[in-house]
């Protein structure tokens, strides 16, 4: 019988062609497995959140997207302003590992894919790279998601294919939040204003608070002077002494306050950079101090001079100084080094200044924005990001620099560059005195 069976089904092909059935729907539904994984991955990389930070969206997408396609290294690549920023994601266990990669750029400068991939084969020497462009809805493109395998990856146009269909949804999701953080910097920069202006009219009624101010003080000096003559016995003479001392000191800061703020033609002339330091710390030293700041001073022995603006240089000690004071929020230990020195390059000699903090550090993708008009780190009510943009304006004004440097969580370092005066300008500008 079982004979029989079998001579039968060779004959009519009955159980090959149930087995092919069963084949080929096994394959459909692997297929349909496969599209829905697919379409679920997709739909996940529609709901990005629109506030999160850039290495959040790297990590996401890069945990949505390896589950599809294999691969070792995922980057998230943005075209910011002037530089390319290259959000890196790395599997490290059961989490991701994350870096920044920047790169300037020339303003208006496109960047090709192939470009892309020619910079990341730098970084990541013997790595294949695979780079779709995100383009917006006018079909400008703003950025690009990268593939890095460190084995060459099978010659598979099916993931190649799915890679650049998610793309296209991965552009609508990062340029929403581009528009997102977009609007919230026009508010944040509306409150800066706001606040600018708040400050600008405090600094106009502390002006006039230091007029009303310097009348009362006369009068102090001058009874305690007439006091003082007429007063030769111990502790009253050592009392009204150290009024007429502390008078002094009040009236130097209400004209170094009131110097400050007039709003005149800058005139440049001869300063020493130790002597404009004092002063500063004279306006502002005991802010510092009752914030339990330490202050430490290393001041260069010989007289450095440099040619410029005495109250505009000021100001820019002013701001390093209270950026740093602000940066030491919460620090056990604060302690705040002022530093002069001159420095010799290959562009000429210069005298330095130097303002060290160890406090909160700058975020290294956010070191050559800092001085960007409007760009802060602090909360909206305690900064306007003005005061670095500035500084460096008038350091440049002078033929000079400022520079940064910093490690986050150790320590902040502001360095002014300005040219030294030498002895042959102040020759030159005597004989020109005589002259006329």
């Amino acid at each position: 019988m079982h004979h029989k069976q079998e001579i039968l089904e060779k004959l009519t092909g009955i159980q090959s062609s149930r087995k092919s059935y069963y084949h080929e729907l096994n394959l459909v539904v692997d297929e349909m497995k496969k599209k829905n994984s697919q379409l679920e991955v997709i739909n996940r990389l529609t709901k990005i959140k629109i506030d999160a930070d850039w290495s959040e969206v790297s990590a996401y997408l890069a945990e949505q997207l390896s589950r599809l396609i294999p691969f070792d290294l995922f980057a998230l690549t943005l075209v910011e302003g002037t530089a390319l920023s290259a959000y890196l994601a790395e599997r490290n266990g059961a989490d991701w590992r994350f870096r920044t990669l920047t790169q300037p750029l020339k303003r208006g400068e496109s960047v090709s894919t192939s470009e892309l991939d020619r910079l990341f084969q730098t970084e990541h020497p013997g790595c294949h790279v695979t780079s779709v462009a995100l383009q917006s809805r006018l079909n400008k493109t703003f950025g690009f998601i990268t593939l890095l395998h460190r084995e060459q990856p099978l010659d598979d146009g099916e993931h190649l294919l799915l890679f650049q269909q998610i793309a296209e949804h991965v552009g609508v999701s990062v340029e929403n939040i581009l528009l997102f953080k977009d609007v919230s910097e026009k508010v944040q920069i509306e409150a800066r204003l706001i606040q600018s202006a708040k400050l600008a009219a405090i600094g106009e009624m502390a002006a006039g608070v230091a007029h009303e101010l310097n009348s009362p003080l006369t009068a102090i000096l001058g009874n305690v002077q007439l006091l003082l003559r007429e007063t030769h016995t111990e502790p009253q003479r050592q009392m009204l002494q150290d009024v007429f001392q502390c008078s002094v000191r009040c009236k130097k800061i209400i004209q170094n306050l009131l110097t400050f703020s007039r709003q005149e033609e800058y005139q440049f002339e001869r300063l020493f950079i130790n002597d404009l330091v004092d002063v500063v710390l004279g306006l502002i030293g005991y802010q510092l101090t009752v914030s339990g700041i330490s202050i430490t001073k290393r001041l260069a022995e010989e007289p450095l001079a440099v040619r410029g603006s005495r109250h505009q240089i000021e100001q820019i000690i002013i701001n390093l100084l209270l950026n740093a004071r602000d940066a030491l929020h919460g620090v056990s230990t604060p302690e705040i080094v002022i530093e002069t020195f001159r420095q010799e390059t290959d562009d000429g000699v210069y005298v330095g200044m130097s303002v060290r903090d160890n406090g909160a550090g700058i975020e290294a993708e956010h070191l050559p924005q800092i001085f960007h008009p409007f760009f802060t780190t602090k909360e909206q009510t305690k900064g306007t990001g003005l005061g670095l943009s500035v500084s460096l304006g008038i350091a440049e004004s002078h033929g000079g620099t400022l520079t940064a440097e910093s490690v986050r969580g150790e320590y902040s370092t502001f360095t002014l560059l300005l040219p030294i005066y030498t002895s042959e300008e102040s020759a030159d500008e005597s004989q020109t005195g005589a002259c006329r």
